[in-house]
């Protein structure tokens, strides 16, 4: 996007890599239109994730009779499957897109996908689907804005419908 205004010179932004965090909340696929959106504007790459939330040991063993290596398995291949629906929607549009599946605490992961991958934004909802992170630990959405090493675009889910070009 390049500055309109005369006597200034012109600047600007140049977004290579959105990272785009996905709990496959009615938000965060809100979210994803937004990042495909961006990264079709700036031919930049989207990186979809998603996050497999760790449970606390003490509430693991309560909640979950069976190995949690197995329960995140299981997780980790609905997520594959769910990443791959979406990435494909995004593919539609022309966007060169990259999936992943990572176990953690969802802000935490977040902030080091973001890191690791040098993200130059972040976009995602505003409210998901983590009933242990809002309960014991607060909003991801919040925790990775304060930690986030670039950009973050909060999108909440709004009354009207995103319009594209």
């Amino acid at each position: 996007m390049r500055a309109e205004q005369p006597g200034r010179r012109a600047a600007m932004i140049r977004l290579q890599r959105i990272l785009v965090p996905t709990d496959f909340s009615d938000s965060a696929r809100h979210a994803l239109t937004y990042g495909v959106s961006f990264a079709k504007e700036f031919e930049a790459e989207l990186l979809l994730l998603h996050v497999v939330e760790t449970i606390p040991v003490g509430y693991a063993s309560d909640l979950f009779p069976v190995p949690m290596a197995e329960v995140f398995q299981e997780m980790s291949g609905y997520a594959k499957a769910e990443l791959a629906k979406l990435g494909a929607l995004a593919r539609e549009k022309k966007v060169a897109v990259r999936e992943m599946v990572t176990q953690g605490k969802p802000s935490a992961e977040i902030v080091r996908v973001a890191r690791e991958e040098t993200a130059d934004m972040i976009v995602l909802g505003t409210h998901g689907t983590g009933i242990l992170d809002k309960a014991l630990f607060g909003s991801t959405t919040e925790r990775v804005v304060r930690k986030a090493p670039c950009p973050v675009l909060t999108c909440r889910l709004a009354e009207h419908e995103f319009v594209e070009d």
